[in-house]
């Protein structure tokens, strides 16, 4: 007999699949309106949010319905993916590194507006795009809870502590040779398409797709899941990084492949000592900004 927990998980499964499905039809009935790239954005949260109860195979097709959602915006509307523009001030780089430079970013924010509630002011995300061999530095400006996306980052330092205290959702899509450093908040982050990477941050839920060679130091409150991803590698987030609430115990050794439905241990993923950031991070913390010195601490 199914238990009371099972039963409502269920209950809240059908619920929530029903209504990814009018949102659904209805992104696609009005395809060409300059809303519904934010539309798929909120979307996309309320699918991480319910990830805690959605049995495996829903969020499977679930995450390939979003896939098919955003590529059909893309499509229609391709300025809705253009990059908004940022506003920058730039720091003193170290001259002895060639190509650096040292970034103190403050996003514009593009409006997102929650589908379910059309009388809700719109909440602003946060967005980094296209950036290349840059240490960024993101500042606060204010906001209320917010998500934040990184799209095509590549060889680059992306330190979002000082707006962690905003951020519910992190979306990242396309990463390569970089490290991002986020403090814990209460929320999400997906990860897709990254190689070659560093992540170091605490969430409640974490997902990876079709990543490869990710060292992740992370605190997470339910299970990470990674797909189509190999030579992932997760370890606890360091103390010497950020203090953790320690009624809130980490999963970050509990990982979900589903690519890999055998009972004996995927070859995905491993486990790897926190001690092994006190290098890097040492770096990190250094005013200086030493950018080539940090990336050569990513996995190869």
């Amino acid at each position: 007999m199914a238990s009371a927990g099972s039963s409502a998980n269920a209950n809240a499964a059908a619920k929530f699949w029903d209504y990814f499905q009018a949102e659904k039809t209805q992104i696609t009935a009005h395809v060409a309106q300059n809303d519904v790239q934010n539309r798929v954005r909120e979307l996309d949260s309320k699918v991480r949010e319910a990830l805690i109860y959605l049995p495996a195979y829903d969020q499977k097709q679930l995450t390939k319905e979003l896939d098919g959602l955003r590529a059909l915006v893309q499509k229609s509307n391709p300025a809705s993916s253009r990059n908004t523009g940022f506003r920058f001030k730039t720091a003193t780089a170290r001259p002895s590194i060639a190509k650096q430079t040292v970034e103190e970013i403050v996003p514009v924010t593009e409006p997102v507006t929650n589908p379910t509630d059309h009388g809700s002011a719109p909440t602003p995300s946060i967005l980094f795009s296209k950036i290349t061999n840059q240490w960024i530095v993101a500042t606060s400006n204010d906001n209320d809870a917010t998500d934040c996306e990184l799209r095509d980052i590549s060889h680059c330092v992306v330190d979002l502590r000082a707006v962690s205290h905003h951020i519910r959702a992190l979306n990242c899509h396309r990463m390569k040779d970089s490290i991002v450093i986020c403090h814990p908040f209460a929320g999400s982050a997906t990860i897709r398409d990254a190689q070659n990477s560093i992540v170091i941050l605490g969430v409640q839920q974490l997902r990876f797709e079709g990543c490869k060679d990710v060292d992740v130091y992370t605190h997470c409150t339910s299970h990470p899941v990674i797909e189509r991803s190999t030579s992932m590698r997760f370890s606890p987030y360091p103390a010497f990084v950020h203090s953790i609430e320690k009624s809130q115990p980490s999963l970050h050794d509990k990982i979900e492949d589903f690519n890999w439905l055998r009972r004996q241990h995927s070859p995905n993923w491993t486990l790897i000592d926190p001690e092994t950031l006190h290098v890097l991070w040492k770096l990190l913390e250094d005013p200086k900004h030493p950018l080539h010195d940090a990336l050569t601490h990513v996995p190869q």
